[in-house]
């Protein structure tokens, strides 16, 4: 995959002596914006979006919508940073920074979700791609957004490009049972597109026997398709999914291709994952 607006380092012989500097080029170096909590373990959110966004080759600019206390066994602890700083800070780096892609992770409460959908409205009435991962609860550990979801991530599933959600995050914002096969995940995500994302994918990996994730767009359904890979589910793989969607969007690839190509890299990398602490490996490279 290309990188973006790349900016090779132009050497000069100062003085034809073997010290060199590097002069700095016109361009201006793409970025992807993260909006997301702070994992201290970098198995999931802003780190590890970081990380993702990096090998993409973008510049990373980010904020923090909440501290945790946690590490590779468990979340066991949330503290919502304030919105208003938020905001702040996503405005600033709108204005300074040329943003191609939004991903948008945790945000505590409905207070910082609005705060982060007024932030960003500008971004997408210019078209910037928007990736909204409705992070919910921690795979082991507390709940991680205050309140009612849909109250909360309503103005920000309005902008979305691409909305996430596992199969209990699609229950709850379905109001719904939690799906036990494809049709109903399908059905579910047909019901949230309803509040006005462009496309909605169903992460389906909690399912039984074969991997379905069922993605939902203007152009209809599809499916797709993968082995399931033997052993503990890794650490931060929707946090890894959200972000690799955001990038292959900010290169301009179409939705769907953006979306298969970033479920299947995921899958490599859940492959490749490797044990760092005494809990969940986190995500191979």
């Amino acid at each position: 995959m290309r990188r973006p607006t790349p900016v090779p380092p132009t050497w000069e012989d100062v003085n034809h002596s073997d010290t060199r500097r590097i002069v700095r080029g016109p361009t201006q170096q793409a970025s992807v914006l993260i909006i997301s909590g702070l994992d201290p373990s970098g198995g999931a959110g802003l780190l590890a979006d970081a990380h993702v966004v990096w090998q993409h080759g973008f510049h990373v600019a980010g904020t923090v919508t909440a501290l945790t206390e946690q590490d590779s066994v468990m979340c066991s602890w949330m503290h919502p940073t304030e919105p208003s700083m938020v905001s702040n800070q996503i405005a600033r780096l709108i204005d300074d920074f040329e943003i191609r892609g939004v991903k948008i992770g945790m945000l505590a409460n409905r207070e910082m979700a609005m705060a982060v959908a007024r932030s960003i409205k500008r971004l997408a009435e210019n078209r910037v791609p928007i990736v909204l991962d409705p992070v919910l609860k921690a795979t082991r550990g507390i709940p991680l957004l205050e309140g009612n979801a849909v109250q909360a991530l309503g103005p920000l599933l309005s902008l979305a490009t691409v909305v996430t959600p596992n199969l209990d995050e699609m229950a709850t914002l379905t109001a719904d049972h939690l799906a036990e096969d494809p049709d109903t995940m399908r059905q579910q995500a047909r019901r949230l597109k309803q509040f006005g994302p462009r496309a909605v994918l169903a992460k389906g990996g909690h399912l039984e026997g074969e991997i379905v994730d069922v993605l939902v767009d203007d152009e209809g359904d599809t499916a797709i398709r993968g082995q399931r890979i033997e052993g503990v589910t890794p650490h931060g793989t929707g946090c890894a999914l959200s972000s690799e969607i955001a990038c292959r969007l900010a290169f301009g690839a179409p939705l769907r291709e953006a979306v298969i190509g970033a479920c299947n890299r995921v899958r490599l990398r859940i492959a490749e994952a490797r044990a760092v602490g005494h809990g969940r490996p986190f995500l191979g490279l």
